[in-house]
C-alpha cells in the first residue's frame, strides 16, 4: 500500500475497542512505544491466548450445562413466536393474493 492510500484509511481507534482499552492504559503505553517486530510479537501472543481462552470455554462443563439449560428453556418461547410469525407471513400473503398492495409505498 502506497502513502496516499494510507492516507485514504480512518485514523481514529474505534470507540468500542477504545472502552476496553481505558481499562489497561499500561498497554496502550506498550503498544504506542513498540517497533513493527514488538507488535507482531504483540498479536501472536494475543492470538495465542485466544486461542487457549476458547478452548477452555468449550471445556467448561458448567457452562455447557448453562447453554443447554437456556436452550431447552426459551425453546417454547421461541416455537410460539415462529408461530406467530409464520401466522403474520401467511396472512400478509394472503392479503397481497386479494389484491392489498404491501409495503411503504412513501419510503421509495
Amino acid at each position: 500500500m502506497s502513502k496516499s492510500d494510507d492516507q485514504s484509511l480512518p485514523n481514529i481507534f474505534p470507540e468500542k475497542w477504545n472502552k476496553v482499552l481505558k481499562e489497561i492504559p499500561e498497554f496502550k503505553d506498550t503498544a504506542d512505544a513498540a517497533s513493527p517486530d514488538e507488535l507482531k510479537k504483540i498479536i501472536v501472543t494475543c492470538e495465542g491466548n485466544i486461542y487457549t481462552i476458547e478452548g477452555s470455554k468449550e471445556a467448561d462443563i458448567k457452562l455447557s450445562g448453562a447453554k443447554e439449560l437456556v436452550k431447552e428453556m426459551s425453546a417454547p418461547y421461541k416455537d410460539a413466536l415462529k408461530v406467530q410469525m409464520a401466522k403474520i407471513k401467511y396472512a400478509l400473503f394472503c392479503l397481497e393474493g386479494k389484491g392489498t398492495e404491501l409495503g411503504d409505498k412513501e419510503s421509495e
